[in-house]
């Protein structure tokens, strides 16, 4: 995850804003106040590119929020507005079936 300070200098929360967040920098793309985020392909979850990578909007909204970086685990956004955090299991030993060839490399 990007640093919270950069983060803070292009985003904010918003309630106004379907994705949770607006922008609080002007570029070419965007101007101040303007609802960050697109919805995927899926329509399933909004995503923001920042830094030159994508980020779903919820997890930069809980950064934001708690000031916490998720790190590995699932953000889950409940109904009340209030976050959860859920571990992601580790990834089991590759095996035969489920290696990649760079694994073997």
């Amino acid at each position: 995850m990007l640093p919270l300070w950069y983060v803070q200098g292009k985003l904010k929360l918003s309630d106004r804003s379907p994705s949770g967040l607006e922008w609080v920098e002007e570029t070419s793309r965007h101007q101040i106040g303007q609802p960050a985020g697109r919805l995927d392909h899926a329509g399933t979850h909004y995503t923001v590119s920042l830094g030159g990578e994508k980020y779903v909007t919820h997890r930069l909204a809980y950064y934001l929020k708690t000031g916490k970086d998720p790190g590995n685990s699932d953000v889950l956004l409940k109904d009340d507005g209030t976050f959860e955090l859920y571990q992601r299991k580790t990834n089991k030993k590759p095996t035969r079936r489920n290696s990649r060839k760079s694994d073997s490399l």
